[in-house]
């Protein structure tokens, strides 16, 4: 094992470097609450029910993601299923 010493300032210089890369990386991050829904939401825009949602998931036909137990959908891959799939849209 490698031990590898900082000086106290420059240890805190670097702690609130990385908070602030932290930080813009935040606000920049593209899982913006407009583009992703909750599993209710995503199933009331295509109109369907839990069961579709898991094989459409399975499939890999819209993109989600998932920390732990939550599920976010990709509101765009939604659209995207949709216009695919329904020729009217």
């Amino acid at each position: 094992m490698e031990i590898i010493v900082f000086e106290k300032e420059t240890y805190w210089q670097m702690q609130e470097q990385l908070m602030r890369l932290f930080r813009d990386t935040l606000k920049n991050s593209k899982m913006d609450s407009d583009e992703w829904l909750s599993p209710n939401e995503a199933m009331q825009l295509l109109g369907i029910k839990k069961g579709r949602m898991q094989q459409l998931r399975d499939k890999g036909a819209i993109k989600f993601s998932q920390h732990g137990r939550k599920i976010k959908y990709s509101k765009a891959s939604i659209t995207k299923y949709l216009k695919e799939n329904i020729p009217s849209l």
